[in-house]
């Protein structure tokens, strides 16, 4: 009797991770697997039996450049490893990088009570006191030596009645960017606010959310009409002198696949002062509603496929590239430089993919560091691989003219008004002289932030977004908001100093 032939599997083995239980949120072994080009956990919980959740939308992102960057490490480490990953944040010795942006929720109290909100914030929360908010800024220096950002989150910051003092002590820190994570209800319609923040715009900017272009959106993730007053925060924004960044969260059925996408991209990258828009794919903790299926839920790589369908190709798959200081599977960002009403990705001018590292550790952009970046960058490309000293050439001592030489520019793109040699060239000048203003580089970011569905271990352990707390832990922004906000893991106890020793150093 014939044996019959041995059946195919339905899907490819792409390796292990740990995840969590969604049903008891305890760790638990998650095969990787691909099926028809969609990546999926396999989940094995020793209460609940086997699951698979959906993870990503195209197999060809997923994991793309893992171990292409290496991390940096903190100044100061909190908390010692005892129980293991994700329950020693603080952050912990065993954590890959340092936290690129802080985020400081300096309450819990909230204008709105949005039906999407991985704080749960609602009106009638605690404000943390000014004392509360110096403690966490202080261990956040204490970790960083000078953070790039500190992002001033709640609830809705711009309700607590401490507000400006907390922007003032945050200035006076070595903090690159102070950041304020509002919906804008108060900005469209305080005048005086925004002068007092319009006095303090150095190292200041404004993080909007900013969902779409429809009243039926707002309703659907935050519970009323509120686009006349997105409109006029931005606005009230531009006439003030401060910059902005634009965060759009994605629900598929609500504010995805019907063009939303290229529709902030061509908004933004509109006004000046709108420095870049944000895309977050919704995360299921919290507050928050799901998709009819899981399986329905947005990706990083659904929204980099949409950006290019919906702008027409102003910006194209290949002009993402995943950002170097964390997990790839956790950002992808796309620079553009922006001049003369026209927006041009960065990408088409230099190649991102080979000279990443030049990025890793860093998500903004002061003018110093942006010469600093294609100085380094033309280096490369003058001296190769081997250095510099062989070719007579100093890429640093030429002028700005001969450097703009070295920029190879990756296409070409006839039957248009200027060509992208010309515009290469006038970035370079412009970094190199140290003219280049917020305003003339736009990014478009996407953040994959993880829930008990999606979570994976290795992500985690890369990450480069953390809350600040007055305790002075430093936690992983998805670990905090699946595991410790609601007390699923207790916080860890602070260790004084957590010094690292390699091994053999004989100490």
């Amino acid at each position: 009797m014939m044996a019959e032939p041995l059946r195919a599997s339905d899907h490819a083995f792409l390796g292990m991770t740990q995840s969590l239980c969604p049903e008891c949120l305890e760790v638990v072994p998650a095969k990787i697997l691909r099926r028809d080009r969609r990546v999926y956990f396999r989940k094995r919980c020793p209460t609940h039996g086997v699951r698979e959740d959906f993870v990503s939308g195209d197999a060809a992102w997923f994991d793309r450049h893992v171990g292409n960057n290496i991390g940096k490490t903190p100044h100061r480490r909190a908390v010692g490893p005892r129980r293991g990953c994700p329950y020693d944040c603080g952050l912990c010795t065993e954590h890959e990088q340092h936290t690129c942006l802080a985020l400081l929720e300096i309450t819990s109290s909230c204008n709105l009570t949005c039906p999407m909100c991985f704080a749960s914030s609602a009106p009638g929360g605690r404000h943390l006191s000014l004392e509360e908010c110096r403690r966490a800024i202080d261990a956040l220096v204490a970790a960083e030596g000078r953070p790039e950002v500190l992002q001033l989150s709640g609830g809705e910051p711009t309700i607590h009645p401490a507000l400006l003092p907390i922007i003032d002590y945050a200035r006076d820190q070595p903090i690159d960017i102070l950041m304020i994570n509002t919906n804008g209800v108060r900005l469209a319609k305080d005048r005086r606010l925004l002068e007092e923040l319009a006095a303090r715009r150095d190292r200041l900017e404004i993080y909007l959310q900013m969902d779409g272009f429809r009243d039926e959106v707002y309703r659907r993730l935050r519970g009323e009409d509120l686009l006349e007053t997105k409109l006029a925060a931005i606005e009230a924004c531009g006439e003030a002198g401060l910059n902005m960044t634009l965060v759009a969260t994605l629900q598929a059925g609500v504010n995805f696949g019907a063009g939303e996408v290229g529709e902030l991209i061509d908004y933004a990258s509109a006004r000046p002062w709108v420095t870049g828009v944000s895309f977050q794919p919704a995360t299921y903790s919290g507050r928050h509603f799901l998709p009819a299926e899981l399986e329905m839920r947005v990706t990083l790589p659904d929204v980099i496929h949409a950006a290019e369908r919906e702008t027409a190709g102003r910006f194209r798959e290949s002009d993402f590239t995943p950002l170097p200081c964390a997990h790839p599977n956790a950002h992808a960002i796309a620079y553009a430089y922006r001049s003369g009403g026209r927006v041009t990705p960065l990408a088409r001018l230099i190649d991102l993919g080979e000279h990443i590292d030049l990025l890793s550790g860093r998500i903004t952009y002061t003018r110093p560091r942006a010469k600093k970046l294609i100085e380094e960058y033309l280096s490369r490309q003058c001296c190769g691989p081997g250095g510099c000293g062989t070719s007579g050439c100093d890429p640093i001592d030429s002028p700005p003219a001969t450097l703009g030489m070295n920029l190879p520019v990756l296409e070409t793109t006839p039957n248009t008004d200027t060509d992208l040699a010309t515009i290469g060239l006038e970035f370079v000048e412009r970094a190199i002289s140290e003219r280049l203003d917020p305003c003339d580089v736009f990014r478009v970011t996407i953040t994959s932030f993880m829930d008990a569905y999606n979570f994976d271990l290795r992500q985690l352990m890369q990450s480069c977004v953390a809350f600040a707390l007055p305790t002075g832990h430093l936690i992983p922004f998805s670990a905090y908001n699946v595991l410790y906000r609601e007390g699923h893991a207790p916080l860890p106890p602070i260790a004084p100093i957590v010094d690292l020793v390699p091994l053999g150093s004989g100490r």
